[in-house]
């Protein structure tokens, strides 16, 4: 077989369509021509074919990917959902998340650290909205449970009553009550919520 035309593609320039032996075949970005030295006229097997669309289907993939993670860091579950639901190959999903993986641009560990700090620091919510989000976001539940282990929810629940309290009469059941609700909303752990609001009378 041999490549009998190369032309640039009306609806983006820097992709051009391939003809072999006079029969459109694929489309190809502009660099994965020039990677592979392709060019009218050279002769190409059908295996050398399948290598370049893989490898041409792979890096666009990984252009995704990388256009995903620039608005935030995901866990790898989230990005491969979010790959599959594109509608890309699995298999070659796979390998693209195989090697974000090896070169640490995924990392649910240091995802799962962000993602504490944040509900932590910035917006305080309880040890049961970290369990649920990062389990639904596929982290694993050895690093969600070390991970809670190194913070004081207690500590969070007093400081956030310390905020609301002053507009809230503690000895109002009604009023108790409100903030017991506002305390579950935020996913902090029942138990731990209603022996420091009984504290609180």
């Amino acid at each position: 077989m041999k490549i009998s035309k190369i032309e640039a593609q009306k609806k983006n320039r820097k992709r051009c369509s391939i003809f072999i032996d006079g029969e459109f075949r694929f489309g190809l970005p502009e660099k994965i021509v020039l990677q592979y030295g392709l060019y009218e006229g050279i002769e190409i097997t059908d295996r050398e074919i399948d290598e370049i669309v893989h490898h041409a289907e792979k890096a666009k993939i990984m252009e995704r990917a990388f256009k995903i993670l620039h608005y935030r860091e995901r866990s790898v579950e989230e990005l491969r959902d979010r790959l599959m639901r594109i509608g890309f190959d699995n298999s070659l999903v796979d390998e693209v998340i195989d090697e974000l993986i090896a070169d640490k641009t995924l990392d649910d560990k240091r995802f799962a650290r962000a993602f504490v700090n944040d509900y932590t620091s910035l917006k305080p919510k309880g040890n049961r909205f970290i369990l649920s989000e990062l389990t639904r976001r596929g982290v694993d539940r050895e690093i969600i449970t070390n991970l809670l282990d190194t913070r004081d929810e207690g500590e969070l629940i007093r400081n956030y009553i310390e905020k609301k309290a002053r507009n809230l009469d503690m000895k109002n059941p009604k009023e108790r009550q409100k903030l017991v609700r506002r305390l579950l909303v935020r996913g902090f752990t029942p138990s731990l919520v209603y022996e420091i609001i009984k504290g609180e009378r």
